[in-house]
């Protein structure tokens, strides 16, 4: 096998498409928590350590997903790397203990240049423990889709303890991001099936709308009309007509809409570049999407 298809293989192995959505939620989590604690944001290397440990645990989490689901995959004729015979299992295997390893040695390191490590170690653990919950539950227990959820609500408690303990709004946020996830998974259940069985997950990912109640920035307002208009128009694109129905695809453009969620947040934290580098990630990550796909 040539090395582009190799490395294509692995990048899709680990949906990479998303990965700039764990950089948007660190970069939200840790500047809404410098503001909110009036704390200096984090130095360079605490920024490379804290967006290293949280990439490697995405990574895994993705890897260790198609692991556990490979016997599934092939039952159900689902396409991925492991059922096309692109890469064994032995291969993830290694690979996902190699990221975990790395993903821990780096948050050790983190760990030793910031002043409350407990916290940080703590919200570590309690991603890793979150990754592993919903890989081995999420084919058996239809409501696990809230373990995913709890992994990107974690991200954000991750991030903002590289700063200090987590103040009440990082709680707030990484809870709307939670129940948003949680929605869109619900949806990702029926995803080989082309199905909607219920538009409550729909309903599920309007909890970013809670934000308006803290909104007092002019910023806030065109994001929220972005984001809306963005979902809004790949709901009556892809869900609405059950003749049209593509499920899929409206799952990829809810991820693509993280990034929207993040430039909410820093609009409400009163930081207008962080939320503007969100957008510019939101535009870019369709295009990404084609090329690697997101589920």
């Amino acid at each position: 096998m040539s090395q582009m298809p190799q490395v294509k293989t692995w990048m899709t192995l680990g949906r990479i498409s998303n990965l700039p959505t764990v950089w948007t939620n660190t970069l939200a989590a840790t500047l809404l928590a410098s503001s909110a604690g009036a704390l200096t944001p984090p130095s360079s290397l605490v920024w490379v350590l804290l967006l290293v440990t949280l990439s490697l645990l995405y990574l895994a989490g993705m890897l260790l997903n198609d692991l556990l689901d490979a016997d599934w995959d092939e039952q159900h004729h689902n396409p991925r790397p492991i059922t096309l015979g692109l890469v064994s299992r032995q291969q993830v295997r290694l690979a996902s203990v190699l990221l975990l390893a790395l993903a821990a040695a780096s948050a050790l390191l983190l760990s030793q240049l910031i002043d409350q490590p407990h916290w940080l170690l703590g919200s570590v653990v309690l991603l890793v423990g979150c990754i592993f919950g919903y890989n081995l539950l999420h084919k058996k227990h239809v409501h696990s889709v809230w373990l995913m959820g709890a992994c990107r609500s974690a991200l954000y408690l991750t991030a903002a303890a590289s700063l200090a303990i987590p103040p009440g709004p990082i709680w707030l946020c990484a809870a709307l991001l939670g129940v948003y996830i949680s929605g869109l998974t619900y949806l990702a259940r029926q995803e080989h099936r082309n199905q909607l069985i219920s538009r409550l997950p729909v309903l599920l990912m309007l909890s970013p709308l809670a934000l308006a109640l803290y909104a007092d920035t002019l910023w806030f307002w065109p994001v929220l009309a972005l984001w809306l208009g963005w979902l809004g128009w790949h709901y009556r694109l892809h869900l609405a007509d059950p003749q049209k129905r593509q499920v899929r695809a409206f799952i990829g453009a809810g991820l693509a809409a993280l990034p929207l969620f993040d430039a909410l947040v820093m609009a409400v934290a009163d930081q207008p570049l962080g939320s503007l580098f969100c957008v510019l990630v939101f535009f870019l990550l369709p295009h990404f999407q084609r090329w690697i796909k997101p589920t």
